[in-house]
């Protein structure tokens, strides 16, 4: 069990979340929707660890959240240059640990000899994505994954996500297509301007849009321009 308890976060005077609170249970996907600026990225990286935590407790297992018990694939991901993706994947890798990088290349099409400043941005993705999947965390995140991925390698992503859920794992997960949430997750949180507005069951995914567009004032807007 993850439990977020009364998160706030500013920057200097910059409120970007405010008493956030949720728990997301073990084999438990939960999705995270909100419009840009709404805070998303920022709750994240204080999941995750990259920023300080300075109001409110993040717990695992009912204990305080380790940065060895998380994983995350963020949006956009840092490679030191000449690096091979074989060497790479080797910072991740636990001598006591066993991991076929070969098999897992092939299926990803990385290419393990080739410097990975001449991989594609999909090719990074799928790079990061696998490195995140070596560590084999009890609590993962993905942030937008699906972006610069072609429509091949986001089935087989979809179905990681799936095999991961189904192992135990506790997902995050955030994307701007509605469709790719309604069609992984347990649940979805609305975070409104650094607030939890809502969290949706699984049963009543088909009434997000129409809640969502009843609080979109620019649609007014809209129609009188068209």
């Amino acid at each position: 069990m993850l439990n977020i308890n009364h998160l706030s976060f500013s920057y200097e005077e910059n409120l970007v979340i405010e008493n956030v609170s949720f728990e997301v249970k073990n084999g438990e996907i939960l999705g995270i929707l909100g419009l840009n600026g709404a805070g998303k990225s920022t709750l994240l990286n204080l999941v995750a660890g990259f920023l300080p935590l300075a109001h409110g407790t993040i717990q695992f297992q009912y204990a305080p959240l380790s940065q060895q018990s998380i994983a995350m694939l963020e949006t956009h991901n840092y490679f030191y240059p000449h690096l091979t993706a074989q060497e790479y994947l080797h910072i991740f890798i636990k001598k006591e640990k066993l991991v076929d990088i070969q098999a897992w290349a092939a299926m990803l099409d990385i290419p393990l000899n080739q410097e990975i400043e001449n991989f594609s941005t999909g090719m990074k993705k799928k790079l990061a994505l696998l490195s995140i999947l070596i560590l084999d965390r009890p609590v993962m995140i993905f942030d937008e994954p699906f972006n610069g991925l072609d429509l091949e390698s986001s089935f087989l992503l979809k179905e990681i996500i799936l095999k991961l859920k189904a192992k135990g794992k506790i997902i995050l997960l955030t994307s701007h297509v509605l469709e790719t949430l309604t069609g992984i997750c347990d649940r979805i949180l609305w975070l409104k301007r650094g607030n939890v507005e809502r969290i949706f069951e699984h049963d009543s995914f088909g009434n997000i849009e129409k809640i969502l567009k009843e609080d979109w004032t620019k649609l007014d807007t809209l129609h009188h321009l068209l």
